[in-house]
């Protein structure tokens, strides 16, 4: 279990490594390297603890208390995106970013205090439990995590019918995560206040087959985060119509010139927001005409056109290689364009050209 625990950690480290890296880096995806991030320093936590090495870095003991404060109010922020596209509106508050700074307070005192009071603290820790004061302080770090996962599923509920939750299995894989993090934490607390040996090592082994699983999924699926967002956008539902004082024909000419003249689907951070303030609509007005009139979501209009660009290139360029391809219509990687050709044509981009040649 130690060994599972310290690969998690590399990995959720090369994890936030990339995404930091990433060119065009959106604020979601900065989101999500600070939560791989924080995780890594959870699961050194653990890994520090449970092999004594605490002895040797004892500096290092409880550090990771204040990132973990974070990261409930990260998720939050991260699943936010899925119910609104606007980043203006997403920002991080004041008040969602409390419980870390409490914490920090909290235990500014204990950093401050020499590395022999750290191990003496650390020992008696594993002969006599957590001392009461620190078990107020780690429910404080891990109660925005409840909050966060109380904020998806309240929002689902909200925006999402039973039925098709049921039917997609991208939904239910986000219920899964979150659901999978609140248990984690809940076992957490459970065995904080129960002095249950080897609690802390049973949430970093939950952790650690999240970490892994979410791997794969990007590996497998690496467009999952679009496809819900479209799924949310598609059962959104709208009280009252807010196009009908626009001219339908009008808009539709408006959206032909940007996607097939000015070619905007090229830009690879083109989103929901940019290509309504192009048609002078608000974003609602935008998912509205695209899901109702147009009867394609955002996501799968511009990888419409992206993909057609893509044929024509691979049929007047045969010299440019697929890669190259990709980041010239718009996809910020090779995976995700892979994944986009094959659901929109049938075939992977490298069959599709072995025809071509035919």
């Amino acid at each position: 279990m130690i060994q599972l625990i310290a690969f998690s950690a590399g990995l959720s480290f090369l994890f936030a490594i990339g995404e930091f890296l990433r060119t065009n880096a959106s604020r979601q995806t900065k989101v999500q390297g600070l939560l791989f991030l924080f995780v890594a320093f959870f699961q050194t936590h653990t890994y520090l603890a449970s092999t004594e090495l605490y002895q040797i870095y004892p500096h290092f003991y409880l550090v990771h208390l204040p990132f973990t404060a974070s990261i409930g109010s990260l998720l939050k922020q991260y699943f936010s995106e899925l119910w609104n596209e606007n980043p203006d509106k997403n920002r991080f508050s004041f008040w969602e970013l409390t419980p870390a700074i409490f914490v920090f307070i909290l235990m500014f005192p204990f950093y401050l205090s020499s590395a022999e009071t750290k191990i003496t603290i650390h020992n008696s820790y594993l002969q006599n439990g957590v001392p009461l004061k620190f078990q107020l302080i780690i429910v404080l770090a891990v109660l925005p995590i409840f909050y966060s996962a109380y904020y998806v599923f309240s929002h689902m509920v909200h925006y999402v019918r039973w039925e098709s939750f049921k039917k997609s299995a991208h939904l239910r894989l986000v219920g899964l995560v979150v659901g999978f993090g609140a248990l984690a934490s809940a076992i957490g607390v459970y065995t904080l206040f129960f002095h249950a040996k080897h609690g802390l090592e049973i949430v970093s082994f939950f952790l650690s087959c999240l970490i892994i699983s979410i791997y794969l999924l990007r590996q497998k699926s690496p467009e999952l985060w679009g496809e819900v967002q479209r799924i949310v956008i598609e059962e959104k539902k709208y009280q009252t119509s807010q196009l009908g004082s626009f001219n339908l024909e009008d808009l539709h000419n408006r959206l032909n010139f940007l996607m097939e003249t000015k070619k905007v689907y090229l830009d690879e951070t083109i989103n929901l927001v940019k290509l309504a303030k192009h048609m002078s609509l608000s974003e609602h007005q935008l998912s509205e005409f695209l899901n109702s009139y147009v009867k394609k979501s955002f996501f799968h209009l511009v990888n419409h056109y992206r993909i057609n660009e893509a044929k024509s290139l691979f049929a007047n360029h045969p010299e440019k290689n697929i890669l190259t391809i990709a980041y010239e219509v718009g996809f910020p990687s090779k995976s995700t364009f892979y994944d986009a050709f094959k659901r929109e044509i049938g075939q992977s981009p490298s069959e599709y050209r072995k025809n071509l040649k035919k």
